[in-house]
């Protein structure tokens, strides 16, 4: 028997346990990524937002990279309408932004019946996209 052959018993657990122990770490995400540390599906989805990413706080870091599994289910046109509403978000100025945000929590604290109607009030404002021909 060779000395690898008497040692593999005793081994071989520690192996498969450090691989064990290894496997999420590896795996696990990183808290707050870097532009460049994102794969390249990730860069893709969030392109629109690039030029900001690395000032993003983690937990929208975190946010944001959740959407690239649904990303994957869409058709072209969904992938192409969810990049343009990201791009539309990151032209926003600050204060937009938290105009935005400040308007969603209002709604939000609507009772069911108003926040509907006010719903369709904003839909019916919104300009109607020019059909292409």
């Amino acid at each position: 028997m060779t000395r690898l052959h008497r040692l593999l018993p005793w081994l071989l657990p520690w192996l498969l346990a450090g691989c064990l122990l290894a496997t999420p770490v590896l795996a696990s995400p990183l808290t707050n990524p870097r532009w460049d540390q994102l794969d390249s599906e990730q860069q893709t989805v969030m392109a629109p937002l690039a030029a900001e990413w690395d000032r993003y706080a983690p937990e929208k870091k975190k946010n944001l990279l959740a959407i690239v599994p649904e990303y994957r289910s869409l058709d072209p046109a969904g992938r192409l309408r969810l990049q343009s509403k990201l791009k539309s978000w990151s032209d926003l100025t600050l204060e937009q932004r938290q105009q935005i945000r400040n308007n969603w929590k209002t709604l939000q604290g609507l009772p069911p019946a108003e926040r509907e109607k006010a719903i369709q009030r904003l839909k019916q404002s919104q300009p109607k996209p020019q059909a292409s021909g």
